[in-house]
């Protein structure tokens, strides 16, 4: 009983767990024999909604961002850093399309009938329920919030842009959009090369 509680228990948090792409462009590799230090970027002002735009948010991408940024031999140095590193939040209401099946149910009708009983004809109605009909799918729009963070890494020396991950995704719950940070964070990283 115990192990299917637990069993339950899990399929009920993946299926909870919100579906997020994770993709990422690159023009350098960004390894730890070239670039030693990072610091980053004051945060950009590119927020559309109240979701992230709060202190515990940033907190949690930054520390989440840094923590990979560690894993990968960086260093934060606010003097004279290699990489500069910035992110940007963003939550904006979009239409979505769906495409939902369209079926005809022909009505169900009386048919006459006729069978052969000892002989003789004998003749009987038969009630016929016949199946739905796929004829087509019919365009559904609905209104969702979509969500992205977006990670850049800047070459400090050159200025330009040598690598940006983000993650898109539907925030149907601020509260867990907010806890899944940490977890978002990593799985962009995991794009870096």
């Amino acid at each position: 009983m115990k192990r299917i509680l637990v069993l339950l228990g899990m399929m009920v948090g993946l299926a909870s767990c919100s579906s997020y792409d994770y993709y990422s462009v690159s023009n350098k590799p960004v390894n730890s024999t070239k670039y030693r230090t990072y610091a980053w970027l004051p945060e950009s002002r590119s927020k559309a909604s109240s979701t992230y735009d709060n202190d515990i948010a940033t907190d949690k991408i930054v520390d989440a961002a840094s923590e990979e940024l560690n894993k990968r031999g960086l260093t934060l140095s606010n003097s004279n850093p290699d990489l500069l590193i910035k992110y940007t939040a963003v939550v904006n209401k979009e239409t979505k399309v769906y495409e939902e099946p369209m079926y005809y149910n022909p009505p169900p009708r009386l048919s006459p009938r006729v069978g052969y009983y000892r002989g003789r004809a004998v003749y009987y109605y038969a009630y016929t329920d016949p199946f739905p009909v796929y004829v087509g799918n019919r365009a559904r729009k609905m209104q969702v919030k979509a969500g992205s963070i977006m990670i850049d890494i800047i070459e400090r020396k050159s200025s330009k842009l040598i690598w940006r991950g983000w993650a898109e995704g539907e925030v149907n719950n601020p509260q867990k959009a907010i806890n899944d940070i940490p977890t978002v964070v990593a799985n962009i990283f995991k794009k870096l090369p």
